[in-house]
């Protein structure tokens, strides 16, 4: 099997949001850059007539805005051979009928949803495909706060302890910052992927259901009582180079997709 095909494609994802998980999650930037174009949801007018016939989907949390995507793909480009990866889906057993409905129209579909691997491909974010995570410090800190920059409630973090939100910086620094703790405590989502890829211990302060959709549930606490749960905070194993593999197995089948 190879990761090589003829032609272009386009990648459509939150690529020009101002948060660094959005700006790391699509995947045709890590695995075909001189081919690869970025285009931002919702897509600009300007670059529909743009696209490539092989168009990727995320990933991120892009799910309720498929429908719409896919539409415009298909205004452009009717024989698209469109792909779904790393999509964050409503919770199995909450909205599977649209899901399905949706799935459907992709060659291929991969989520980010662990509880939905029996039924659609296990595709974790593909960031970590990035290189920054390559060669990363060892903690030098017992916690360290990567907090949502919008959302969850407002976290008091204790004074000198090192912070930071997930507004857009440069993705090395980002990796660098949660490496260095050997407890993450963080209302982000993939301030909890990417502190388990590196096998630090999280402690996660959850906003919506996504939270409950990891392979591997972190310890969950709130804003109010997160220094109750540092003693018992869950470590998983480091899962970078399982979710690497994961994420070249699913490419490999999305270049048999685009060469066919």
């Amino acid at each position: 099997m190879s990761l090589e095909f003829d032609g272009t494609v386009a990648n459509i994802f939150h690529c020009s949001a101002d948060n660094v998980g959005d700006q790391m999650s699509g995947p045709a930037q890590y695995l075909w850059p001189a081919k690869t174009t970025n285009h931002p949801i919702p897509p600009r007018r300007d670059a529909i007539e743009c696209y490539s016939k092989n168009v990727i989907l995320g990933g991120g949390q892009i799910f309720g805005q498929l429908a719409d995507v896919m539409s415009k793909v298909l205004e452009s480009q009717a024989r698209a051979k469109m792909v779904a990866w790393g999509v964050g889906l409503p919770l199995q057993g909450t909205n599977d009928n649209l899901v399905k409905g949706i799935a459907g129209y992709f060659s291929l579909f991969g989520t980010r949803n662990y509880e939905w691997k029996d039924e659609l491909n296990f595709v974790p974010c593909a960031s970590c495909l990035a290189r920054c995570f390559d060669q990363v410090p060892l903690p030098t800190n017992d916690l360290v706060f990567y907090v949502h920059r919008r959302k969850g409630t407002r976290l008091e973090v204790p004074d000198g302890a090192p912070v930071m939100s997930n507004a857009w910086c440069t993705p090395q620094h980002v990796i660098d910052f949660i490496a260095s703790g050997d407890t993450v405590v963080t209302s982000s989502y993939h301030g909890v992927y990417w502190a388990q890829l590196l096998g630090r211990k999280v402690i996660c302060l959850p906003y919506n259901a996504k939270f409950k959709t990891f392979q591997h549930p972190p310890t969950v606490a709130d804003a109010s009582n997160w220094q109750e749960h540092v003693s018992k905070a869950r470590r998983t194993h480091p899962l970078l180079e399982e979710y690497r593999a994961l994420n070249l197995s699913f490419a490999m089948k999305v270049a048999e997709v685009y060469v066919g």
